[in-house]
């Protein structure tokens, strides 16, 4: 009796994790059909925002083969931010084939999330620190206001900012905190090579002492210390770019690839 319950319970759940499995497909929100760089499914944006966020974006990619995208909807209904995020940039294809230049702002006003996704490409630049830096520090305090237009064009201006290495488009709260960051790290790194000298000289010191041990002993060993380990970083200059284009109508996806880089966050 006891065997047949035992039986019963296991058909039961798995039962219950196909109708799960099989339902799990229904809560992924659709893709919606590319429209150009600037989808705002929410409506939280003026006509005016749109239309002058779509001609900048538009004139980025003219000049700097850089495809960045905005897409607000109303919700995620029930999906999470970063699957939809990532099924959007990587359906949508945003970036130069094998480049894989392309970034996509993704917004949820009725669950007060957002995302920012980053194509393969640009990882090494707009890092997933930054962006959640872009998110924390310049998007969200305008949504916290209500004013989510201003958020999103100020938060695109940051990330093609960051993208571009123009300092001119990155707001002083970002620099200030990235200033910070670089502050204690130059600590870090001078506490490390103290360290790692005065280990050196001791070890040299300990070397010197067996070594005369040997000589006058016969033996002795020498100890051999790795060499210290730089990272070194290197600019290649900022782009400098018209926010004035005379196109409307957008651009074409182009073909690039997406790996999960990139912040989320609430407000």
């Amino acid at each position: 009796m006891m065997n047949r319950n035992c039986t019963k319970r296991k058909i039961l759940a798995l039962l219950a994790l196909g109708l799960a499995l099989m339902a799990a497909p229904l809560l992924a929100l659709e893709v919606p059909a590319w429209n150009g760089p600037v989808n705002d499914l929410a409506q939280v944006m003026t006509a005016q925002q749109r239309q002058e966020l779509t001609e900048y974006l538009t004139t980025v990619n003219n000049q700097t083969g850089i495809q960045m995208a905005v897409l607000t909807v109303p919700s995620l209904e029930g999906d999470s931010i970063e699957d939809f995020s990532f099924r959007t940039a990587s359906a949508w294809q945003l970036g130069q084939e094998k480049e894989d230049n392309g970034a996509l702002l993704v917004v949820s006003e009725g669950d007060r999330e957002l995302r920012i996704e980053v194509g393969y490409g640009l990882e090494g630049l707009l890092t997933d620190a930054k962006s959640g830096l872009i998110i924390r520090n310049v998007i969200t305090p305008h949504f916290r206001n209500g004013d989510y237009g201003t958020g999103i064009v100020e938060g695109i201006k940051n990330m093609v900012g960051v993208a571009t290495e123009d300092a001119q488009l990155i707001s002083e709260g970002m620099t200030e905190e990235e200033d910070s960051v670089d502050s204690e790290s130059l600590v870090v790194s001078i506490i490390f090579f103290s360290l790692y000298f005065a280990i050196l000289v001791f070890a040299i010191n300990k070397a010197r002492k067996s070594g005369k041990g040997g000589r006058s002993g016969g033996g002795g060993s020498t100890i051999r210390m790795p060499p210290p380990t730089f990272t070194s970083s290197s600019s290649f200059g900022s782009t400098s770019f018209s926010t004035r284009s005379s196109l409307g109508g957008g651009f074409s996806s182009g073909g690039g690839s997406f790996g999960g880089g990139g912040a989320s966050g609430k407000w």
